[in-house]
């Protein structure tokens, strides 16, 4: 195992103790860290995008409305959303990808905990803007069953995967009260 890979996991280890004893209003803090623990994850599983999968490129069109939540609180709802759903997406068979199955389950090991966390902190009343997310990722789901699972259509997702850590980040900034 890699020095860096070693370093991963220490962080993640480190990170969901103290995660774990912080309270709701501090969790953007650790949350960021873990955003780019998973953005190192994501990047590490796969490899260079292979041209031929170029022509699979589509555009999901990640709900930019939700990026600016009115109350931190609906940030904190919009980031669980999108790491469960990520959870659910990635949980599936991966063996056409060709990715390294140790990469994949750090990965979503990082996403349990996150999720974990985030459920001792959400509010009951639910946001009208999460549909909107729910939509965003089924269009995902759609587009990898009609491309079969293959090995590209799972590379395009996995990129725009890390794209949407991107979009959980500004979320996460938005939590802060």
């Amino acid at each position: 195992m890699s020095q860096r890979c070693l370093w991963l996991i220490c962080l993640l280890l480190m990170s969901s103790g103290r995660m774990l004893s912080l309270d709701c209003n501090q969790f953007h803090q650790l949350q960021r860290e873990y955003n780019w623990t998973a953005q190192h994850l994501l990047q590490r599983m796969g490899g260079k995008s292979p041209v031929e999968c170029l022509e699979d490129k589509t555009a999901f069109r990640f709900p930019e409305k939700v990026l600016k939540p009115k109350l931190p609180q609906h940030a904190m709802m919009a980031v669980h959303e999108i790491l469960q759903q990520h959870f659910g997406i990635f949980s599936r068979d991966l063996s056409q990808t060709g990715w390294e199955s140790r990469g994949v389950q750090r990965f979503l090991n990082g996403l349990a905990l996150q999720i974990e966390r985030l459920e001792t902190c959400l509010p009951t009343k639910r946001w009208t803007n999460i549909l909107k997310l729910k939509r965003y990722f089924q269009r995902i789901q759609d587009y990898l069953k009609k491309k079969k699972y293959s090995k590209c259509a799972w590379e395009i997702v996995r990129k725009e995967t890390e794209v949407c850590f991107q979009y959980v980040d500004k979320l996460t900034m938005r939590m802060k009260n």
